[in-house]
């Protein structure tokens, strides 16, 4: 029995990391907190959506009212095929690697470009981003 004394299994000590305790809202709450941008697009109207991008390793995407508009690694400047009504615009950036940048831009009828989203390692920005845009026409 002595023996089974000395081997004793020692246990490990199981620690647990404090949770986060980020504030949570209902998606309701948030959006009025924090409302998506809104694209006026007059009648007769059209609407450009730039891309300007650094080194991707992973394609990026911009779709509207759930199609894809672009799918790329590359700078892209595509037209969206408008719908009546109110429709959304989304957009999904994964970075990997060193320098990376993105910016996310529309022009309404070839008027002044206006940006919609501009993030880079640079500026300490997550690699990660998603975004949505309303757009009217």
């Amino acid at each position: 029995m002595a023996k089974k004394d000395q081997k004793k299994k020692k246990k490990k000590k199981v620690t647990q990391r404090a949770r986060a305790r980020t504030p949570r809202a209902s998606p309701s709450i948030a959006a009025a907190e924090n409302p998506p941008p809104v694209i006026e697009v007059p009648d007769g109207g059209s609407l450009q959506v730039i891309v300007d991008v650094g080194l991707m390793m992973i394609p990026y995407t911009v779709a509207y009212d759930g199609g894809t508009v672009i799918k790329s690694l590359v700078n892209e400047a595509e037209m969206v095929p408008l719908k009546p009504g109110s429709h959304l615009l989304g957009w999904q950036f994964s970075h990997a690697g060193e320098g990376w940048h993105h910016t996310l831009a529309y022009s309404i009828s070839s008027g002044p470009v206006k940006v919609l989203e501009e993030k880079s390692k640079a500026n300490g920005d997550i690699a990660d981003s998603n975004g949505i845009a309303l757009v009217r026409s």
